[in-house]
């Protein structure tokens, strides 16, 4: 609802997403740990969890202010037992909303790489 009220103030999405956006952590629980891939820069990562700007969420706010690329997306792990160490289970594109993570219909559906970043149907 906040940021819905933000893009109305703003007078749309775009320009809102001049300066602020948003991503949406499906399997996330209130503040840590989950069913869902829960690493993407935050306080419970593994450590040595991959913190490149494209699946660290501060990163790519880093290279926004400091290059001007806004994140369109972060790719969000998945470790077994939230030990990178027993290697990845998931990873899933985080997308800037109101877009979501849509399955291409084909690949593996625990790579990211087999998804979308998409307007919800």
């Amino acid at each position: 609802n906040y940021y819905e009220s933000v893009v109305s103030a703003q007078k749309g999405l775009d320009t809102t997403q001049a300066f602020f956006r948003a991503f949406l952590v499906p399997g996330l629980y209130h503040c840590s740990g989950g069913p869902g891939p829960t690493a993407f820069g935050t306080a419970g990562d593994p450590p040595d969890a991959q913190n490149d700007a494209d699946h660290n969420i501060l990163r790519a706010l880093q290279r926004w202010v400091e290059e001007g690329k806004a994140p369109e997306k972060v790719i969000a792990t998945k470790y077994a037992q939230g030990d990178k160490a027993k290697g990845v289970v998931l990873q899933r594109p985080l997308c800037v909303y109101p877009q979501v993570a849509m399955y291409r219909g084909a690949g593996d559906i625990n790579d990211a790489s087999n998804f979308s970043c998409a307007a919800p149907k």
